[in-house]
């Protein structure tokens, strides 16, 4: 089988096929096409034939080496200490799945089922660092393949003595499980390793595994590893991460929550690090002529998109890159796939999420392609959705013209409702679209300041004190707040909610400066958002970025 690439796309739909043949032992013929990558970090870049291999199996897993230092503490007090996988399970993914940015060479292991082998790292020996006992220590492992069930891994050490429990509960595409480890659990991890047992759960997952031959690598901090901190969390370490891989995460509302947020730093400090970070991002996603991804259900994409949820990043594009073909194809999609007129004649029922991923993107590209067209389905979006979606006040994620439907004032809801509507008006530099929305601008700014709590955040329902806090949605919201009052649509007391939220979120912040205390993706439906259950998520910190580039703006 023969594949040909630029730096930026792969010529046939070989990925695609490996979700339904499993050909690793296949010879591949890798050869470069005569073209140029649009994107300089674009997809594939400098591509070797090892790297165009599948997923390797457990046996030359061995071979892997950890990518992170093993050595002391950092000068941040913060080191990730990389360990090399030892074996797991010979296991295919599903049909249709892809583990993420495969193309890239990027490598992954299975920890299987009840029932199949464990899988295993491989310690250190007398290369482990030593760990003072004050150290803050967690085990983590990335996800390679979107979840969508509830999976619990036991980990022990190597003489089966109980380390902890990964608790998955419908985990996303590169999301970052971790575990608290003791001191002396995590120098007998590093020493001697740890075992994978699948206790409960319907199926393998997927974790990344150390990747030596891949380009780009990815992230210390997205492979096995130990976290062993000094320190605790800070928005200097906030920072490092926004640099990273690390905030890589399923292709649309996940992916665009981040590249908005580096970008809207870049651009508000005039940072040129940042803008490479942006370009870096974006070119993990979009290649010299149109976009390749796995989507935030691992299935692989390449150039349409998937759905009303996905269009997000072509905002990001838009404002960096406005010429790129696939600002084109992003356009079609909005502009043919996703009026919501047809909806609410017939009914129907539209989530909030579109006033962020489809009004907000169809904004920002109507601004690029000079449409009117575009411009007034932007504001459809916004006016179908305040019908929808709003009844006696209260925003409902999914709603219809005859009543309210589920998730009742969802923390992330209000946030891209929110979030959609101020971000849409900023794109389109409408003054008269602008005056028509005040008043909602307003009346929902209220309703979040009635409902902040003494932290800074919000509950996961608004209106609910039982609630738990939620920091992704509470960062969207505060954003928000922050980007009115810069506009001129919101008095101080907006810019001074997002200023508590901002300090409220610095308390949920990991060593390394991960963002927890998430709500999970709803996917999992509405009993995991009224559970406890949180998590590290990077969109969050896509969000949170945006909000600390809305404050600096203001000063």
């Amino acid at each position: 089988m023969t594949i040909e690439y630029v730096r930026g796309r792969w010529q046939e739909d070989w990925l695609e096929q490996a979700c339904l043949f499993p050909f690793r032992n296949q010879a591949l013929e890798v050869r470069p096409m005569n073209r140029s990558p649009r994107f300089p970090l674009g997809r594939l870049s400098g591509i070797t034939r090892r790297q165009a291999l599948v997923t390797a199996g457990a046996s030359s897993l061995a071979a892997f080496l950890p990518r992170a230092a093993t050595g002391a503490l950092a000068g941040d007090g913060v080191s990730h200490v990389g360990l090399p996988l030892a074996t797991a399970p010979e296991l295919q993914p599903a049909a249709g799945l892809l583990t993420g940015f495969l193309g890239f060479g990027w490598k992954s292991f299975a920890i299987g089922p009840p029932g199949t082998p464990v899988s295993v790292l491989d310690g250190l020996g007398p290369a482990a660092p030593s760990i003072s006992e004050e150290a803050e220590c967690r085990l983590r492992l990335t996800n390679a393949i979107d979840v969508r069930d509830r999976y619990t891994i036991r980990v022990t050490t190597v003489d089966d003595l109980l380390i902890g429990t990964f608790d998955l509960r419908f985990a996303g595409l590169y999301q970052v499980q971790e575990i608290r480890l003791t001191p002396a659990q995590a120098r007998e991890v590093l020493a001697r390793g740890a075992v994978f047992t699948m206790e409960s759960g319907p199926g393998p997952v997927w974790f990344f595994a150390p990747s030596p031959d891949a380009s780009p690598q990815p992230d210390p901090v997205q492979l096995p590893h130990v976290l062993i901190a000094s320190s605790q969390g800070s928005l200097d370490q906030f920072e490092r991460r926004l640099h990273g891989l690390v905030m890589l995460q399923g292709f649309g509302w996940q992916s665009g929550c981040v590249s908005e947020g580096i970008l809207d730093l870049a651009q508000t400090r005039q940072c040129e690090d940042l803008l490479r970070a942006v370009d870096r991002y974006l070119g993990m996603y979009f290649t010299d002529d149109g976009v390749f991804f796995e989507s935030p259900r691992s299935h692989p994409m390449r150039n349409r998109v998937g759905g009303i949820e996905e269009p997000l990043p072509w905002a990001t594009l838009g404002r960096r890159h406005p010429d790129h073909p696939a600002i084109g194809l992003g356009a079609d999609f909005l502009r043919t796939r996703t009026d919501p007129r047809p909806t609410l004649d017939r009914g129907g029922s539209l989530t909030t999420e579109g006033n962020y991923t489809a009004a907000y993107p169809t904004a920002v590209l109507a601004d690029v392609l000079k449409s009117d067209e575009l411009a007034a389905l932007a504001l459809e979006h916004l006016e179908a959705r305040k019908k929808t979606n709003v009844h006696g006040g209260d925003i409902y994620q999914r709603g219809s013209l005859t009543g309210p439907d589920r998730l009742r004032n969802w923390c992330r809801g209000v946030c891209w409702y929110y979030l959609g509507i101020v971000r849409t008006l900023q794109a389109l530099k409408d003054r008269q679209a602008v005056a028509a929305w005040e008043p909602e601008i307003d009346r929902v700014a209220q309703l979040l300041l009635k409902h902040q709590r003494r932290d800074g955040l919000w509950g996961n329902f608004l209106h609910d004190p039982q609630s738990i806090a939620d920091t992704s949605g509470s960062a969207g919201l505060a954003a928000a707040l922050a980007i009115a009052h810069n506009a001129g649509w919101l008095p101080t007391e907006a810019r001074q909610a997002a200023q508590r939220t901002r300090d409220g979120l610095t308390a949920h912040l990991t060593p390394d400066g991960l963002l927890g205390g998430a709500a999970q993706s709803n996917k999992g439906g509405d009993s995991l958002q009224h559970s406890d259950y949180r998590v590290l998520y990077q969109m969050g910190m896509g969000l949170q970025a945006q909000l600390l580039a809305a404050l600096e703006a203001s000063s």
